[in-house]
């Protein structure tokens, strides 16, 4: 029978606000387990992962490149990193914990998660057949399955966000399906925080200085990859986000290899839009292969050479007329001197010309 404890007080669903009713149903999923693992508001001292008070130092450092978490326990959780916000993963598998950029992890689910599929029909959202084999990330803590979780307790974040995040899923690719749930004690039917058979985001409201476990299902092995967001509203007003592949290797035939190789589907694509946009690169080419930026000059010199031709062209036509008008003017002084010539010498032969005195 399935003991734990009632879902967290700092959750609450903005898509869809779903009551937990309470019944009789017996629950196949997890162990029995103390209380006190659904959540907390923030503990005043760190545990070792062994339950959810926790305290979350400034000075946790960021490790970069693949790991492969597979025991212990894990936040997902946003950060701030050079002022930049971030989704990166909480591993206190070592001490102290340290920080991991979700794209560099794979998280493996191990075959000691199996559990069989309850029958009971308060569980039909996990489409899996009563008896038949899941893989199960409990609520509760197991000692050879990773804990996973998430928190919103980094102190920069507690210090700079309004109110609390929010987390979303866009959607899940894998093998079989995927779902996440809360369960309210031995006789509470689970709440579903994200079922991976609803189409469009499924958002969940987590207060800051928060931790929260539930229980993660996968219904075959194989690789899953989650686009998953992290959104808040800062108190300076400003909106923050950022959208990443969650991944899971689930049983210990699926080649984790080959979970690191997922593309991520849209949480990657937005990623690498996000930075194109962001960064100063080359030119833009044109549907065939051409430079957009190469064209537009060429057509703008062309324009220029066009301009400086007519008015070369205009110059030139200014000079043809004035030379022309010069030779004209020249021309008809040459003739008018001739005339006067000529009239001079006929005045003096006849006396009609003017007196000479």
């Amino acid at each position: 029978m399935l003991s734990l404890p009632p879902p967290p007080a700092g959750l609450r669903r903005r898509a869809r606000n779903a009551s937990v009713a309470l019944g009789a149903a017996a629950v196949l999923l997890g162990t029995a387990s103390p209380a006190g693992h659904a959540q907390d508001g923030g503990g005043d001292g760190g545990d070792g992962g062994g339950g959810l008070e926790q305290t979350v130092a400034p000075e946790e450092d960021n490790i970069a490149g693949e790991a492969v978490l597979n025991v212990g326990h894990v936040d997902i959780g946003p950060r701030f990193v050079d002022g930049e916000w971030h989704i990166h993963g909480r591993d206190d598998s070592q001490s102290p914990p340290v920080w991991r950029p979700l794209t560099d992890v794979v998280t493996q689910v191990v075959d000691a998660s199996r559990q069989q599929a309850p029958d009971d029909p308060d569980f039909g959202f996990l489409d899996a057949e009563p008896g038949s084999d899941l893989f199960v990330i409990p609520q509760t803590q197991a000692p050879e399955v990773i804990w996973l979780g998430w928190n919103t307790q980094d102190p920069e974040v507690m210090e700079r966000v309004n109110r609390g995040v929010t987390l979303t899923m866009h959607g899940v690719e894998g093998p079989g399906h995927f779902a996440v749930f809360l369960q309210n004690g031995d006789l509470g039917a689970p709440d579903v925080l994200w079922d991976g058979d609803e189409e469009g985001p499924q958002e969940l409201w987590v207060d800051l200085n928060t931790h929260t476990h539930a229980n993660w299902v996968f219904t075959e092995p194989g690789v899953y990859v989650v686009d998953f967001e992290v959104s808040a509203d800062l108190i300076t007003g400003e909106h923050v986000s950022a959208r990443a592949p969650l991944r899971f290797a689930v049983g210990e035939e699926t080649d984790v290899r080959e979970a690191f190789d997922a593309g991520g589907g849209p949480a990657a694509e937005e990623e690498e839009r996000t930075q194109e946009s962001s960064a100063t690169g080359p030119p833009a080419e044109d549907p065939e292969g051409g430079d957009t930026a190469s064209d537009e000059e060429d057509a703008s010199l062309n324009v220029v050479l066009i301009a400086v031709g007519a008015v070369a062209l205009a110059l030139l036509a200014a000079v043809v007329v004035v030379t022309a008008r010069s030779r004209r003017a020249r021309r008809i002084a040459a003739a008018t001197d001739a005339t006067d010539a000529a009239d001079t010498g006929t005045g003096t032969g006849t006396g009609h010309g003017r007196s000479a005195s």
